[in-house]
Parts: C-alpha cells; sequence; structure tokens
C-alpha cells in the first residue's frame, strides 16, 4: 500500500477525470429531455465551467506527479506507448471540445438542436475518454490490469460520478425545478445506477482475480490488505450518491408554488402563466398581485436552489468512492 500513497495524485487524476469528463453526460441527459428556458441556459452554461475546473485541476495534479522522472517512469513503466498516446490524444481531444462547447454556449450561438447535438457529443467523449484511460492500463504489463474489466470500470465511474456532477450544475443554475417535470429524473437516476452497479461489479471482479492470484502462489495470503474496507466504502459511496439525487428530485416543481403567499382567495397555487395573466388584467390595479409574483419568484428561487446541498453530499460521497476503488486499483499491482 506505501506504493499506492505515493501516487496519490495520480488516484485523484483518475477519480476526478472520469467525474468531471461525465458531468457532460448529465447534462447532456438534461437538454434531451427538458426545454430550458432561455435565462436558465444561461445559468447552465456559466456552472458548465464547473466540470472544466475539476478537470483541470486532475491534470495539474497528474503532471505535478510526473514532473520527476522517478515518478514519470513508476508510471509508464510496462505500459503500451501506443496505449498511451491514445489516452493522451483522448484527453486532449476532450478537452478542446468541452472547451469549445462552453465558449459556443456562453456567447449564445447555439440553437436548441445544436445544443442537443453538441452536448451529446461531448458525452460520447467523456465516456471514450474514460475508457482511454483504462486501455493504458489494460495494456500493461501488470497481469491484474490486463483485463477488460478496467475499462468498463472506468466507463462505469463515469457514468456513476459524471450524473451526479451534472444534476449539481443543474441544482445550483437552479434549472433543477423545470426539469423534475420531464423524464429527467428517471433518465438520470437510471444512469447513474447503471454505473454504480458496473462500477461496484469491475473493481469486485479484479480484487476476486486478484485474492485467487496470490492465494494460488501463497496459500492464505491477502492480495491487499484491508481491500474488503475499500470495497465497503466504494459501495456506500456510490449508495449515498444515489440516495442524495433521489433526494433532490423530489423537491418542488416550476409550475406552482410551493405554499400559500398571499390573502387573495386562489392565488396560492397559481400556475407561472396564471400568476402572469393576472398581473396584466385591469382587475389588478395596484400593488397586490405584482407583489405576489415578486414573492412567489423569490420563494421559487430559494426552492430551486434547496437540492444543492443534497448533490454537494452526493458528489463528495461519490468522490469517496471513486478515490477508495482508485486505491484498491493502484494496490493491485504485482
Amino acid at each position: 500500500m506505501d506504493l499506492v500513497y505515493l501516487q496519490l495524485p495520480l488516484v485523484f487524476f483518475t477519480a476526478a477525470a472520469p467525474m468531471a469528463s461525465g458531468a457532460f453526460i448529465g447534462l447532456a441527459i438534461a437538454f434531451l429531455t427538458t426545454r430550458f428556458s432561455a435565462e436558465t441556459l444561461r445559468r447552465i452554461d456559466r456552472w458548465t465551467l464547473l466540470p472544466l475546473v475539476i478537470l483541470a485541476v486532475g491534470v495539474i495534479a497528474a503532471v505535478a506527479f510526473m514532473n520527476t522522472s522517478q515518478s514519470a517512469l513508476l508510471v509508464i513503466q510496462g505500459i503500451d506507448p501506443g496505449a498511451f498516446g491514445f489516452a493522451v490524444f483522448m484527453a486532449v481531444a476532450f478537452a478542446v471540445v468541452a472547451l469549445v462547447y462552453w465558449i459556443v454556449a456562453m456567447v449564445g450561438r447555439l440553437s436548441d438542436g445544436a445544443r442537443k447535438a453538441f452536448a451529446t457529443v461531448v458525452a460520447v467523449l467523456a465516456v471514450v475518454y474514460s475508457v482511454a484511460i483504462a486501455a493504458a492500463y489494460m495494456m500493461s504489463d501488470v497481469p491484474l490490469w490486463a483485463s477488460i474489466i478496467v475499462p468498463l470500470g472506468f466507463a462505469g465511474f463515469s457514468l456513476a460520478s459524471g450524473v451526479p456532477l451534472g444534476m449539481l450544475m443543474l441544482a445550483a443554475a437552479r434549472a433543477l425545478p423545470e426539469a423534475r417535470e420531464t423524464r429527467f429524473g428517471t433518465a438520470a437516476l437510471v444512469t447513474a445506477l447503471v454505473g454504480a452497479v458496473v462500477s461496484i461489479l469491475a473493481i469486485t471482479v479484479q480484487l476476486m482475480n486478484a485474492q485467487a492470484t496470490v492465494a494460488a502462489i501463497f496459500p492464505g495470503a491477502d492480495a491487499v490488505p484491508g481491500a474488503w474496507v475499500y470495497l465497503i466504502v466504494s459501495i456506500a459511496g456510490f449508495v449515498v450518491a444515489l440516495a442524495c439525487m433521489r433526494g433532490a428530485l423530489s423537491g418542488p416543481r416550476s409550475g406552482r408554488s410551493a405554499a400559500p403567499l398571499g390573502s387573495t382567495a386562489g392565488a396560492a397555487a397559481m400556475p407561472w402563466n396564471s400568476v402572469d395573466s393576472a398581473a396584466a388584467s385591469p382587475a389588478a390595479e395596484g400593488n397586490v398581485v405584482p407583489d405576489l409574483e415578486a414573492r412567489y419568484r423569490r420563494q421559487a428561487a430559494t426552492d430551486a436552489t434547496k437540492a444543492v446541498p443534497y448533490l454537494v453530499l452526493g458528489n463528495v460521497a461519490v468522490l469517496a468512492a471513486l478515490v477508495a476503488a482508485r486505491v484498491l486499483f493502484y494496490a493491485m499491482q504485482f
């Protein structure tokens, strides 16, 4: 395990890269299921910088770790140059395409159809990028890494961690109430659940293979001391993340008020368009309805951000799950 602790910056990168890139999977699901207002889209586009920053931090950590010849040799020793080159190429390709998407979206040059198509392309590249990282390890001379289960696990990581991060971006942008009214919640939960199941399966199979290999040579020996603790932590992290996603999706919708806001009969549960129509009617003289509308919008904005704490907790939990799984992964270097 001492070797693992020396590689903690790399452990963080292999956890942060699938998570940050996978956030665009969550965004693609949102755009494919929900038609957001122009104002909401502007807020979402501003928050799209978040996964790009997380990815940059992960890359900086990896580059800093490989800054010395000893660390670089430790990482690339036994790795196929072609597979390593493909991983680097996909890292650059994903970063460029994701950055271009963010810039074009920020300047307001994306139509609804173009946004859906562009976000879907970035989401697909996110999965390919995660698999490319795993392929570099799979093509190494470490026997326990030379398995198709490694790329499968990384693909699962991008779904299980990326979708919660994408949902956090929507909540921070006050877009979640609009998304709750569509199939977004079901699609996001199913996608994250599939990713979590695949991730847990991959790390469990790899751990069992490691134990069987060691036991065949040294009967009764443990492949990775304390490995089951890390496995339980990773499973618990995925479960907590899914539970937080479910809790965030159970909040109020955008169409109706969550509580009575005025004394005017029937105004407590008015849909958005009813409030707007009432404010424009001749009977709405004075400040009664405009004040009600202002209070309603303030309450709706507050409700829209109530899911943020749930999703922050969920993202912290899933990051802990990824780090625990990565620690196991790097511990199997024999």
